[in-house]
């Protein structure tokens, strides 16, 4: 697209990989409907796409190679925009897309779609990139885990200042939004650089935004769960879910993989938020298949899953990331039986999954609508379970109701709508 348009320039978001992508992302569609564009979904047409990529396996480049093809078939006229950290990571790979912005440099990608257009001084209607509000409070990691080139994507870890965050939160709240999810790439390290700390932050987060609002962590290591974190869990808007990665139960693994903790440590974790509040629910990233992982350690794998009583995982094999140590180990282990371990894993966390919607029926629970679909509307509870719902009077996407939880359906909770 080169000529200005006499209309509001239609751009459609297409975000891969992290939730700090998605905050990312959310931000830019703020930006531009502000600015007169119309935002819309990436099946509808678009002078304008932007792709925020996603670097952390070899899979993940392939999954960006690949939803760049096919948003050149969807819409060949388009100008299409990438970013993210499979860019940095693959500096020239990127050859057939129109505009190309480092992590670095995403805050000008609003001014360079802007310029394309004569924009109406109107703000046109943009919808979220989630019915719940994604803030982004850091970027960046120090970690040098040996499998992960994103902490070279994204650079030394930075912090957005409380004040900053502050206004952030209070403008998502005022536009409706009734969860918040504190992102970052790192999120433990928040506020190491600005003389501060993430239980501080979340602290007056949760002190300023009432019963408006409730606030959801992203993901944090359990090294970095601190004893004032631990704490915080018991405050009552704080969702009780935390997504602590695991990679691997095997401390001989972890060592190898440069994680900071250790599975006593996780599982010492784990016990402490749990007394803090015995509702607590977990989900993971388990990695399989690392360089060297034995039948030994997969096991240890399996048996800290059920431990923990992990409600979901992420699982997926280990895979050679050119520029990482990991790529250089020569003990790969077979892919017949990283492809079993993974079914193992996926299995196991099936398992402990369905104990966990088990146990959470004949509750109460406080749902975020994520979506209102005509007679349907679909949730999350605090814990991070998926709640279904038959919609009616009061139930507002992006609104929070209580419910009581009647049965499992699947993978998720049917539920019955408790008056207001």
């Amino acid at each position: 697209m080169t000529a200005p348009l006499d209309r509001p320039l239609r751009v459609a978001l297409t975000v891969l990989g992290c939730k700090v992508n998605f905050a990312e992302m959310a931000d830019l569609a703020g930006r531009l409907a502000a600015g007169g564009c119309e935002v819309v979904p990436e099946s509808e047409t678009a002078d304008v796409r932007v792709l925020n990529s996603c670097t952390v396996t070899a899979q993940a480049d392939a999954t960006t190679r690949q939803r760049i093809r096919r948003l050149r078939r969807l819409d060949p006229e388009a100008h299409l925009v990438l970013t993210g950290c499979s860019v940095d990571a693959n500096p020239g790979a990127y050859t057939t897309v129109d505009s190309i912005f480092a992590n670095r440099d995403k805050d000008a990608i609003a001014g360079h779609v802007l310029a394309m257009s004569r924009m109406s001084d109107r703000p046109h209607g943009t919808p979220a990139m989630r019915s719940r509000a994604f803030i982004k409070v850091q970027d960046g990691c120090n970690h040098r885990c040996t499998y992960c080139i994103v902490w070279q994507a994204r650079g030394e870890s930075s912090s957005v200042p409380i004040r900053t965050v502050h206004d952030r939160v209070g403008a998502a709240i005022d536009a409706g939004h009734g969860e918040i999810v504190l992102c970052g790439v790192d999120l433990g390290s928040y506020g190491r650089d600005l003389g501060t700390d993430l239980a501080t932050l979340l602290a007056s987060l949760l002190d300023s935004c009432g019963d408006r609002a409730r606030i959801r962590l992203s993901s944090i290591n359990a090294n970095d769960v601190t004893p004032a974190l631990t704490a915080i869990n018991a405050h009552p808007r704080l969702c009780s879910h935390w997504h602590m990665p695991l990679q691997s139960g095997s401390d001989r693994i972890l060592r190898a993989m440069h994680r900071g903790y250790r599975r006593a440590q996780y599982l010492r974790v784990a016990r402490g938020l749990r007394d803090a509040n015995p509702l607590t629910e977990f989900t993971s990233d388990i990695m399989v298949g690392f360089p060297g992982e034995t039948e030994n350690d997969h096991a240890e794998t399996l048996s800290l899953v059920d431990e923990v009583g992990l409600l979901q995982g992420h699982v997926f094999r280990w895979s050679p990331r050119p520029g990482t140590p990991a790529s250089a180990i020569d003990d790969r282990v077979d892919d017949a039986a990283a492809r079993r371990r993974s079914a193992e894993v996926r299995r196991a966390t099936k398992r402990s999954g369905a104990r966990s919607l088990a146990a959470a029926c004949g509750r109460t629970h406080e749902v975020a609508w994520d979506a209102v679909e005509g007679s349907t509307a679909h949730g999350l509870t605090a814990g991070y379970h998926e709640v279904v719902i038959e919609a009616g009077a009061g139930i507002r996407q992006g609104g929070l109701s209580l419910v009581r939880a009647d049965s499992v359906e699947g993978d998720h909770l049917r539920a019955t709508l408790l008056p207001s």
